[in-house]
């Protein structure tokens, strides 16, 4: 990856994978497949998705390194905390 064919590449994906485990996991990861519509955005306590801010920067990561190259086929989008569904159990 570091020293491969597409050195591009891997610049742009840094900051994602930074971005992904900025947190532990799998708070990141269902935030991003929540936004980008693959998954409905509901979490279970105590795990909450990230701050809105990382919201706007997950945005932000996808619209730069393309959308195509991500799962789902809807438009990403920063959820408001309303967006969320937190439950205690099931």
């Amino acid at each position: 990856m570091f020293e491969g064919k597409n050195p591009t590449l891997n610049s742009k994906l840094m900051p994602l994978f930074d971005w992904l485990f900025h947190v532990p996991v799998p708070v990141a990861l269902n935030t991003a497949l929540a936004q980008l519509g693959v998954i409905k955005p509901v979490f279970r306590l105590p795990h909450v998705p990230v701050p809105v801010e990382k919201r706007i920067e997950f945005v932000n990561l996808v619209k730069e390194i393309g959308r195509e190259h991500f799962v789902g086929d809807k438009d990403v989008q920063v959820l408001d905390n309303d967006d969320f569904i937190l439950v205690s159990r099931y």
